[in-house]
């Protein structure tokens, strides 16, 4: 005799697995946490370094100086070229009058057209000669603005690596003076599987744990080649902006929860 099933028994037994099968849980992974916007500040120009205004975890503000170099050659040089640009702008508005009254002359045919001529000539290079002076006078200001190293954003100072009075050379390559890292934001930077990586995507929003604190952050990238040639892992970054309150810093560990 066959058995009925009846449907009230159907729709615990259905409610039972429910209850009892594993929930999903999304993915936890180990991160570190870095700087969002690491920065080394350096100067085109070489020279002694006469002030260093700040200091490891000091708090800058955009515009603010940080390092000074010595600049009483700089300012010699301006003076200089000041007063050759003055000069040869005299002599170029002299050429230019002398021009118009050959022409004058030229039009009233008292003078050769060659005579003309060779006053032009005159006239033009004079204003090249002034020009090349008013570039000369430009690049010794633009050294004098490069001799005063300013935050170009709010930032943390990380580093500094020059004292007063030390000689820096950057003819070949530029030295660093002050390491900032913009304030306000930080990573949180994973090594995971390829498989991870495909389920993301830059934007998207994922939540970083930094001891019990869970702080709302969001995929910034996506590495592309492997972090190791032995080990397929890639590079996860993301993005995040902490309370100033955590007190966090560049190598605490993290975990990185992917949605």
């Amino acid at each position: 005799m066959r058995s009925k099933t009846r449907p009230g028994l159907v729709i615990l037994f259905l409610l039972a697995l429910t209850v009892t099968a594993p929930a999903l849980q999304a993915e936890e992974v180990p991160a570190r946490l870095a700087w969002a916007d690491r920065l080394e500040l350096g100067t085109p120009i070489s020279g002694t370094v006469t002030k260093v205004l700040v200091n490891p975890g000091d708090r800058v503000r955009q515009g603010q100086p940080l390092v000074e170099m010595d600049t009483r050659a700089l300012q010699a040089e301006e003076q200089q070229a000041r007063a050759q640009e003055h000069r040869l702008r005299l002599a170029r508005d002299e050429a230019r009058r002398e021009h118009e009254r050959t022409r004058e002359m030229y039009d009233r045919t008292l003078i050769s057209e060659r005579e003309l001529a060779l006053a032009e000539i005159a006239r033009r290079m004079a204003e090249a000669e002034h020009q090349a002076a008013q570039a000369a006078l430009t690049r010794v200001r633009l050294d004098l603005e490069h001799a005063r190293v300013t935050a170009p954003m709010d930032a943390r100072v990380i580093a500094r690596h020059v004292a007063p009075g030390q000689v820096v050379h950057n003819a070949l390559r530029v030295q660093p003076l002050v390491t900032l890292a913009a304030d306000g934001r930080m990573l949180a930077v994973a090594d995971v599987e390829a498989a991870l990586l495909d389920r993301l995507s830059p934007g998207t929003e994922v939540e970083v744990r930094v001891g019990d604190r869970p702080l709302a952050g969001r995929v910034l990238g996506l590495g592309l080649e492997p972090v190791n040639e032995s080990l397929p892992r890639f590079r996860l970054e993301v993005v995040f902006s902490p309370p100033e309150a955590l007190g966090l810093r560049a190598g605490l560990t993290a975990v990185v929860v992917l949605p």
